[in-house]
């Protein structure tokens, strides 16, 4: 009798409970519902909205000229004018940039709602020539540059000693790859010692990297080696404050041993 009066007191309880139950799945049922709908409302909207369809093109932080530039807009322009901004080959649109120009380093695109297509890019830069069987412009990480300014050529330091292969737009593997890489590093640092400045870097020679050396403005070679360019640098530093230094009967100046050692120019 004590059994049934206990199910008896717990019946509405569990009548209650279930009420509860039915009442949050149907209220989230319905939520869910509301935000399918939702979803499916804002994805019309974007995917077959005029709004959102391509009408320009912007190439940003490009050494280009202008009409290079018009050029390239038009072109990607015409592969995706009136098309849908979110349904852009952004990935495709960057392969056309990087073949169109074999220099560029980065070419990033994006969209910028509600209907244009931005392309950043950044072209590398010819920081010096390699000596072969014509002169190789090669940027910082050894890339031979096919578009490079030949104007600036002047202005750029010689590299000796290095065999190119342009087909592949780099050194030939192995020892010469890996000596024009010290090369550049050095140049690198070069530039960065700002003393260099009044003196110039013409040349590098690379043959060998334990015996890399550069050629100042001044015809002074300086054997510096393939280590510890910043210490030998400002031990080069000193030796060129020294007032007692007449640069004029200096043939080289070795800086690759704990003291430097001053060759004379021969008479």
């Amino acid at each position: 009798m004590a059994k049934q009066k206990r199910k008896a007191a717990l019946s509405p309880f569990v009548e209650q409970m279930k009420e509860q139950l039915v009442k949050i799945a149907v209220n989230t049922a319905v939520f869910l519902i509301f935000i399918v709908v939702v979803v499916l409302l804002a994805q019309a909207f974007l995917y077959r909205s005029d709004y959102f369809r391509v009408e320009a093109v912007e190439i940003k932080n490009s050494p280009l000229d202008s009409a290079t530039i018009s050029f390239v807009n038009v072109q990607i322009l015409n592969a995706y004018k009136g098309k849908n901004i979110f349904t852009i080959n952004l990935k495709g649109v960057a392969s056309y940039l990087y073949g169109r120009f074999p220099d560029a380093k980065e070419a990033t695109v994006r969209i910028a709602l509600p209907d244009k297509i931005v392309a950043n890019m950044k072209f590398r830069r010819a920081v010096a020539l390699v000596r072969g069987a014509k002169y190789y412009p090669v940027d910082d990480d050894g890339v031979v540059l096919l578009n490079a300014n030949e104007a600036l050529f002047k202005f750029l330091p010689v590299v000796d000693g290095v065999e190119m292969r342009p087909s592949e737009r780099s050194a030939v593997r192995g020892a010469p790859y890996r000596n024009l890489k010290v090369a550049l590093e050095l140049l690198r640092e070069v530039k960065r010692s700002k003393f260099m400045a009044g003196y110039g870097l013409i040349a590098l020679n690379a043959a060998d990297a334990k015996s890399l050396s550069f050629t100042m403005k001044n015809g002074v070679q300086v054997k510096i080696g393939f280590e510890n360019f910043k210490a030998r640098l400002e031990m080069l530093r000193k030796v060129l404050k020294d007032p007692r230094m007449v640069m004029d009967r200096i043939e080289y100046i070795d800086v690759r041993f704990k003291d430097a050692v001053i060759g004379p120019r021969e008479a």
